[in-house]
């Protein structure tokens, strides 16, 4: 089970509460180090409008970001499927995986060096040395979001069955300052340099959802309301893995990072809820709140690190205004939150553009906005293709500072 009860309180994913027992500080500053990952994907054409959805969502993906408008349209739809979204988001401002490469090649000619008894090998020790202290203030953000949906209509009242799983991890290095005075002593072996401290490692979560959403629609003077609801199982799934910083690769990480020994698994529930009003025709306001219930789940010790991964609340406030196949959409984050202890606070507006031609294609852009200013501004543009109305096709892009991502969405409408 989890490692904290349930609360009632509001908040953002945060994860905080490791324990670095023995390892420099220099380590704990790369985890302190913005997250490009703060943003929770709800498919693809939300994507491409900058993250908003909370008023501006189509029923078909409206269960993965506001309950409430799986039910409010303007007109009765069919059995609608979207299956899948695919959304990948990967970030690495100083290079990390280069850098990496670099430092163990020169490690290996130097190593090579100091056995063949070369005196070149002195000159080479502070560049060694230099690039290992320069590791550590590198890492590399990735997360991945995929989900499918079945929404079936009814007269009264509308279900949403969905699934999806998001994945949030962050390889970094953990150095350890004793390994540059090592490269650095002209005394020491080819062995003390084979037999180096430092680690790199992927610490991270998994989060697989599944949930039944239930909306109803009514009006209050004269203006449409709808209310949404999604109990929802949940898997999480906590990662620590590590290896010797000069065996690191990323080819294998991809293999091993996932195994038992480094991974925790829990079992666990949770509730969305939203609510989307009509203020007029073509002018809606929404506000929904994911995984109401608050809770944290820990990672594996390994080399002494310990990690605690939280899931809270985040309340979004959204309004879209649509007229003549144009739509402006914006989301508010009406609290601030964290997603690693120490990084400082996020607190995102999310807005995007739609111009729809005729209902047989779609241009979008938009951008997301941190004003606390811990993560960078992100710009997203996209396309979506959807003949007759009963497929659609979604493509979004985005672009940051060393940021890229990228999303597809296919869905059919009955």
């Amino acid at each position: 089970m989890a490692d904290s009860a349930k609360k009632g309180a509001w908040g953002g994913l945060l994860a905080e509460g490791w324990r670095l027992s023995g390892w420099p500080v220099a380590a704990a500053a790369v985890l302190l180090a913005p997250s490009a990952s703060a943003q929770i994907s709800s498919g693809a054409r939300s994507d491409a409008m900058g993250g908003a959805g909370v008023a501006s969502a189509l029923p078909t993906a409206a269960a993965f970001v506001n309950p409430a408008l799986t039910r409010f349209r303007d007109e009765a739809i069919g059995l609608s499927v979207v299956a899948p979204f695919v959304t990948v988001t990967a970030r690495d401002p100083e290079e990390l995986l280069n850098a990496l490469d670099e430092f163990q090649s020169t490690l290996s000619t130097l190593e090579a060096l100091v056995a063949a008894g070369d005196p070149t090998a002195a000159t080479l020790r502070p560049f060694a040395a230099s690039q290992l202290a320069g590791l550590g203030s590198s890492a590399i953000d990735v997360t991945a979001d995929t989900g499918i949906a079945v929404l079936i209509p009814n007269v009264d009242y509308t279900v949403t069955l969905s699934a999806r799983t998001r994945v949030d991890a962050r390889a970094l290095p953990f150095i350890d300052p004793s390994d540059v005075a090592t490269i650095s002593d002209l005394n020491s072996t080819s062995a003390d340099l084979d037999s180096l401290l430092s680690e790199a490692g992927v610490v991270g979560a998994s989060v697989t959802e599944f949930g039944a959403t239930f909306a109803i629609e009514g009006e209050i003077n004269g203006h449409r309301i709808s209310a949404g609801l999604t109990p929802k199982a949940q898997w999480i799934e906590t990662y620590n893995y590590s290896t010797g910083v000069t065996s690191f690769e990323d080819g294998s990480v991809l293999d091993e990072f996932r195994s038992a020994p480094y991974r925790n698994h829990f079992n666990d529930y949770n509730v969305d809820l939203g609510i989307a009003y009509e203020l007029q025709p073509g002018a809606t306001v929404g506000l929904a709140a994911l995984n109401v219930l608050r809770d944290s789940y820990t990672t594996v010790n390994q080399g002494g690190r310990e990690f605690t991964y939280w899931i809270e609340p985040r309340p979004t406030a959204g309004i879209a205004l649509s007229q003549l196949g144009f739509t402006f959409t914006a989301d508010l984050d009406l609290i601030k939150t964290t997603r690693f202890r120490g990084i400082g606070d996020s607190q995102f507006l999310r807005m995007g553009f739609e111009y729809d031609a005729f209902g047989w294609g779609q241009l979008r852009a938009g951008f997301s906005h941190d004003f606390i200013n811990t993560i960078q501004d992100v710009f997203t543009f996209g396309l979506g293709v959807s003949p007759a109305e009963t497929v659609r096709l979604d493509l979004a892009g985005q672009l940051g500072n060393h940021s890229l991502g990228a999303a597809l969405q296919l869905s059919l409408t009955l």
